[in-house]
């Protein structure tokens, strides 16, 4: 279960789905709640061009950080009144995801519960920015929660019902089980197992030599895979089903999925980081957590996570 989780919080309002998906896992898990703000301070730096221009930058900054904190008090009692949760606040200036993800490993958070701007813009894109790094450099698993489309109609639910969990029979996707696993069990939710085929896959010459029985072959052996996992994960008392989709594109295709669904949380690994791997495997992540409406928990495992027996992870979270 969860011990800590961090919420960073810019001011701008779009934070406050995120804060009340991780007031009730903590809630939940008896968890520490810390919200983090970030002042950056480039913003000042134009100001010091006149001779008391040192002088007045200083003033600005003491100005603007006693404000920033002045809310960050306010949030912290304002979600203390609904709540028995644990909550700190921390204000720190700086660039913003190099004092985050230094804060976030200093304190070894178990979960980092953030909001995408979910706009599009400069706002959407250095907001986007900040979760991306904290999910390639952190190792920390990233709840991704899309702020509701009105304020007059917020989308919050008491509960998450439902967990879609895309696999492709590797290693590394796999290793979005044993989060899904935990968050299941804390929230009281199924878990639907995904396997999206994709034809694109296969050479030409592969699929003339199967023909007319390839997909036949493929479907058959992804419904043996998907049951083999399943059936370990029912061990947690978990319902689990397992489905499978056909589509030349994977990420339009979780997503339109969890849609019919109804699915409130995609969970989902990543290797986050350049080259090949990135491109196979962190594309995917990214179109997803950009394009859902639903909920996105990302992980990038340790290179010896991937590396370990697939199933095993998902035997590494332990019952409640």
């Amino acid at each position: 279960m969860y011990r800590n989780i961090m919420v960073p919080t810019d001011g701008s309002g779009f934070d406050r789905e995120a804060i009340r998906v991780a007031l009730r896992l903590a809630e939940r898990s008896d968890a520490k709640i810390r919200l983090v703000r970030v002042l950056s301070q480039g913003s000042f730096f134009g100001m010091a061009a006149a001779a008391e221009g040192t002088s007045i930058a200083a003033d600005v900054v003491r100005s603007e950080r006693d404000r920033a904190l002045s809310e960050l008090y306010a949030l912290a009692a304002e979600c203390r009144a609904t709540t028995n949760a644990d909550i700190g606040v921390d204000l720190h200036a700086g660039p913003v995801t190099d004092v985050l993800e230094g804060y976030a490993k200093r304190h070894e958070f178990d979960l980092i519960v953030m909001s995408t701007h979910g706009r599009t813009g400069i706002s959407r894109l250095a907001w986007g920015s900040v979760t991306e790094s904290l999910i390639r450099h952190t190792g920390i698993p990233v709840l991704v929660v899309k702020p509701p489309s009105s304020y007059l109609n917020p989308r919050v639910t008491e509960m998450f019902r439902r967990i879609l969990v895309p696999l492709d029979g590797s290693a590394l996707a796999e290793q979005a089980l044993p989060r899904a696993v935990e968050l299941a069990k804390l929230e009281g939710a199924e878990i639907i197992l995904l396997r999206v085929l994709t034809p694109q896959a296969y050479p030409p010459r592969a699929i003339e030599a199967y023909h007319p029985s390839w997909l036949d072959r493929q479907v058959s052996h992804a419904e043996h895979y998907l049951f083999d996992v399943a059936e370990r994960v029912r061990t947690h008392d978990i319902p689990t089903m397992t489905d499978i989709v056909i589509s030349d594109d994977v990420s339009a295709a979780i997503v339109d999925f969890a849609e019919r669904q109804s699915a409130e949380v995609i969970a989902i690994a990543t290797h986050g980081r350049g080259g090949v791997a990135r491109v196979l495997y962190g594309s995917v992540a990214e179109a997803v957590i950009r394009s859902a409406n639903a909920c996105v928990l990302v992980r990038r495992p340790e290179l010896a996570e991937v590396r370990s027996a697939p199933i095993t992870a998902v035997q590494q979270a332990q019952p409640a």
